[in-house]
This record gives C-alpha cells, sequence and structure tokens, in this order.
C-alpha cells in the first residue's frame, strides 16, 4: 500500500509538472497589446534594407509596414509599402501585387522567428527596373514559406513600449526575366534560392489613433 501511495504521488508530481510546462508554453511567444481592442501595428525600417539577388541589390529610401492584430497572437501580417527605391542602382519600382509577409511570432521570435510571404492565388512580389523606360531586369518572388531568422526586441515601457524586429533572412525563392536593355547581370533564375533580406524595423501599436504599449512575452 505505501509502495502504491509513493507511485501515486510521484505521477501527481509528474502531471503537475507537465501541466505547468504547458501552460508556460502556452503563453510564450506571442504579441500582446495593452489594449484588449484589436491593435493596429504600424512599422518603419531604422537602417538600411537590402534584398539580395543574383541581378543586384535592392535598397530602398523608405519602407513601410502596416497590419493589425488581437492580444496574444501567434502571428501577424504585415503589409510593406516601398517607396524610393533603387535596383542594381537603378530606380525601380515594388510591387506587392496582394502579397503579404506573416512573422510567425510562435516560431520562437526572441530567439529568431519565421516569415511566410503570403500571396493570393499565383500572384507574385514583383521588383522592376527601371521604373520606366525599357525594362532591365524583372524579379519575381512567389509565395513561400518558413523564412529565418528574424529577432524581435522590446523597447519602450508603459503605452510607449514598442517592438523592433532585426531581419536576416536567407533561401528566398525568385526568379528573374531579362529585359531588353540588359547587358549580362539579369540571366533568367528559375527556383533559384539564393536570396536574402537584411534589415531592421520598429513597431508602434494604436487604438483609434492612440498609442498604446505592444510587447513580445
Amino acid at each position: 500500500m505505501v509502495h502504491k501511495m509513493k507511485f501515486l504521488g510521484m505521477a501527481l508530481t509528474m502531471a503537475l509538472a507537465m501541466s505547468m510546462a504547458l501552460a508556460v508554453a502556452a503563453s510564450a511567444d506571442v504579441i500582446t497589446s495593452e489594449s484588449a481592442a484589436a491593435t493596429t501595428l504600424t512599422g518603419k525600417q531604422g537602417g538600411t534594407d537590402v534584398i539580395k539577388v543574383d541581378g543586384g541589390e535592392l535598397k530602398c529610401a523608405t519602407v513601410t509596414y502596416l497590419g493589425s492584430f488581437s492580444s496574444g497572437a501567434s502571428a501577424v501580417t504585415l503589409t510593406p509599402t516601398y517607396s524610393n527605391c533603387t535596383f542594381a542602382g537603378v530606380t525601380s519600382t515594388v510591387d506587392m501585387n496582394t502579397c503579404a509577409y506573416r512573422v510567425n511570432v510562435n516560431a520562437g521570435l526572441g530567439t529568431g522567428g519565421v516569415v511566410d510571404i503570403q500571396c493570393t492565388n499565383t500572384n507574385e512580389i514583383t521588383i522592376t527596373s527601371p521604373s520606366t523606360g525599357t525594362k532591365k531586369c524583372i524579379i519575381h518572388i512567389p509565395g513561400q514559406n518558413g523564412l529565418a531568422n528574424v529577432t524581435g526586441t522590446n523597447i519602450g515601457s508603459g503605452t510607449t513600449k514598442e517592438l523592433t524586429l532585426d531581419i536576416n533572412i536567407t533561401n528566398i525563392k525568385y526568379s528573374q526575366t531579362t529585359g531588353t536593355a540588359e547587358t549580362g547581370n539579369c540571366a533568367t533564375a528559375d527556383s533559384t534560392t539564393n536570396g536574402t533580406w537584411e534589415g531592421d524595423a520598429t513597431f508602434t501599436g494604436s487604438v483609434s489613433g492612440a498609442h498604446v504599449g505592444i510587447f513580445l512575452s
């Protein structure tokens, strides 16, 4: 009887420990808002934002992001806007064509999360260079999942709590279409996966135009 009681005690202890571990796991790796209402998320690049492919580098003077989430979300979808861009040193445009970035917080964003590029139907992100006149190069970036790594950091306090994301993504799939004015650096590349994206951005939360604190937990 004593041995049976000891066994039951050990089983209860193990069950309690497992339930506590599951509770911690369930509450970790989410983005939290200090408001219970749906929170608007706006972001802006902090420094240089560079997407590299075989044909050259895309650099934009301004990159902004817009999304929304409910407190405790494990992922957030962000729609970017790229302005004043150059590709391989030539004025260029970036068209999202209904595509957006889904940042998966529950992938362990504090230590390195992942991004999915989500597009409607067979749409793709396109980078067109130059933006006007005879085309030299068009980059096509299709929908794809599990692009690593993105690291999140909490900054500020109270209603000024914000979130920074450091982007260091590799293995982006893309293809290139050579234009009639091309001289060699934009050879067609089908199903190539050596694209990279490096940058950083700071994100702010708001509800009905009023600043609210946001943070990873």
